[in-house]
């Protein structure tokens, strides 16, 4: 960049950025947490109710059934696309005078990859004791029965919508629920949210920022802690990795993970059954201990081994 401005003169290079190089916000001199939340509203009201309204005219239901569920799926799929990722791609043309100031995709050496591979796996366990321990909060019985049959609807709608009786679909099912989500919505809060908040906050404070709106988006309050805490990694790891390739892979495992214990039955024996008893409180915190200690070390190596990366690319 030094020597850029060494052999081309001042004014010429200011002269070509405001000519060409401002972008629609910028010209317009909006401010860029209003731009934010205008984007944020207008991609949350356009794929609720546009979705809502192409599945209903569509299928004329709302609710996923065994019986509609690869229309529910593809039409899933449809409103990612349409209503997520073409508006977002729109909405970073006009933040900025090109994508790439948006998007960054560079790509992550071996190391790297794998220390955050080791720091996604352990916060998960982590997450899924947390899980745990919070089914054993003792609730009002009036909460206890108000919270109950949405907490199941929930439950209910994700077994049906991630359910596959043949390795055909269970590949629809991935694509559905794993690839088409990491990409979106990691082009999304992680490349076009994030972006924006760094116009005006500290990369770390817009990465928990943008992490903390990621985790509240999925209107999900029975995971709102793991959904946070998950957002806010994946925004770490773009920072530091000035790359949305590394976050949307974790975003991908992640989610197939989940996929794959359901398909397989794994959640029925894991550690953090709602139906276990008691005596699983000492085995389940030394769980939660000892991955909490692994998510650290292999975050804090994760962090010295790209110390120097979001310093030489921006």
């Amino acid at each position: 960049m030094t020597e850029f401005h060494e052999h081309i003169p001042e004014p010429a290079v200011q002269e070509e950025v405001t000519a060409e190089e401002l972008s629609f916000v910028d010209r317009h001199a909006i401010h860029p947490l209003l731009f934010a939340f205008v984007s944020l509203v207008f991609i949350f009201l356009l794929y609720q109710v546009g979705g809502g309204l192409l599945t209903f005219l569509v299928t004329g239901a709302v609710s996923i059934t065994r019986e509609n569920v690869w229309t529910m799926r593809w039409l899933t799929l449809i409103g990612q696309m349409c209503f997520i990722l073409l508006p977002t791609l729109l909405l970073a043309r006009l933040f900025a005078a090109r994508l790439s100031g948006v998007f960054q995709f560079r790509v992550p050496g071996i190391r790297e990859s794998i220390l955050a591979l080791i720091a996604l796996f352990s916060l998960q366990r982590v997450f899924e004791a947390y899980m745990y321990f919070q089914e054993l909060v003792p609730l009002p019985d009036l909460l206890r029965d108000l919270i109950g049959p949405i907490k199941k609807l929930f439950e209910e709608l994700t077994k049906v919508l991630i359910r596959a009786d043949s390795p055909v679909e269970l590949l629809a099912v991935i694509l559905v629920v794993a690839v088409v989500p990491a990409i979106v919505e990691e082009l999304l809060f992680r490349g076009l949210i994030q972006k924006i908040f760094e116009r005006l906050m500290s990369p770390i404070v817009s990465a928990i920022l943008a992490g903390t709106i990621f985790g509240l988006y999925h209107m999900n309050p029975f995971e709102v802690v793991p959904l946070i805490g998950l957002g806010v990694f994946f925004g770490l790891l773009r920072y530091r990795s000035q790359s949305l390739l590394l976050p949307m892979s974790a975003h991908f495992l992640n989610n197939l993970m989940a996929v794959l214990a359901s398909h397989y039955g794994l959640n029925d024996e894991n550690l953090l059954s709602a139906a276990q008893t008691t005596v699983d409180i000492p085995a389940t915190l030394f769980e939660l201990v000892v991955f909490a200690a692994l998510f650290f070390l292999s975050f804090v190596a994760y962090l010295r081994l790209t110390h120097d990366v979001s310093r030489r690319i921006r």
